[in-house]
């Protein structure tokens, strides 16, 4: 072989190289071009979705990509996301919208994922409480004893010896917000400023938080996310995520000591009036 052919030869290879790498880029441009766009469109959604706080929401953890890729329907009371990946994006950024407080209530939380996202709630001093079934708490998977080593996170295994298979959390329960003031007002009055220091008081007195609560089949594992059939409903209607706080309150221990006297005195005060009106109804058939 002459040199004239070699140089013809590595001029083709090389033209060839370049060709694909181009072809390569074009293809990608476009590609990601397409996903870009289609993920604009669900942050956009989902964004003001959460900023209004007015969700009536289903996010779908399917292979099934033409079943569940459905369009918002005309008044845009629901919204539905397109492919696993921006099913679990769109999951912790509703847990990640918190302002004032989460309880967590999961079968299994394995996600590091959500754990991280959950620890950066607490330093914004998200007042977080996180109970889990006792069995799953102690699997080598588990997230629990890293969320345990952060203080401001309170976490409790079900203490019920019946199987703890709910999976739900509400974010910005009013209930648990009320806690949270009743908790801050009396650290304030004793002083003591190590657990609540950083909460502003304009924060808890600005707009009320309008609450909502997620709940379905999935539980905070990796392995669901990505394989299994799953389904979460995201809801802010007031009578919905009363009975999930009512729900979460009964099986949580209070293990602070002033809020659980106070709840006491309430319930004792309800029996009292309740036990007057009992004794003024007696007295007024007998008169």
């Amino acid at each position: 072989m002459d040199w004239k052919s070699a140089k013809i030869i590595l001029a083709s290879t090389a033209t060839a190289v370049v060709a694909s790498q181009v072809a390569k880029k074009v293809f990608r441009y476009f590609f990601n071009s397409e996903k870009c766009a289609q993920e604009d469109v669900h942050e956009d959604v989902c964004t003001d979705v959460i900023k209004n706080r007015e969700i009536n929401d289903v996010i779908l953890f399917s292979d099934d990509m033409v079943r569940h890729a459905m369009r918002p329907v005309p008044n845009n009371d629901m919204a539905m996301c397109e492919s696993r990946e921006l099913n679990c994006y769109k999951l912790i950024k509703y847990i990640k919208s918190s302002r004032e407080t989460l309880d967590v209530c999961m079968y299994l939380i394995t996600s590091s994922q959500i754990a991280e996202a959950i620890i950066r709630l607490g330093q914004k001093h998200v007042l977080v409480r996180i109970l889990v079934d006792s069995d799953m708490a102690n699997t080598s998977s588990s997230q629990i004893k890293k969320l345990k080593e952060y203080s401001f996170i309170q976490v409790q295994t079900n203490k019920n010896p019946n199987l703890m298979h709910h999976k739900f959390c509400i974010v910005d329960g009013p209930r648990a917000i009320k806690r949270k003031i009743i908790l801050k007002t009396h650290a304030e009055n004793l002083n003591v400023h190590a657990p609540f220091k950083g909460f502003s008081d304009k924060k808890l007195k600005s707009k009320p938080v309008k609450g909502f609560v997620m709940s379905g089949s999935l539980n905070w594992s990796t392995h669901a996310m990505i394989s299994n059939h799953d389904s979460v409903i995201v809801t802010s209607q007031p009578n919905i995520v009363g009975k999930f706080e009512k729900e979460f309150e009964s099986l949580w221990v209070e293990d602070e000591p002033i809020y659980a006297q106070m709840m006491q005195h309430r319930m004792c005060s309800e029996i009292c009036v309740k036990y007057s009106v009992l004794q003024c109804n007696n007295i007024t058939d007998i008169t």
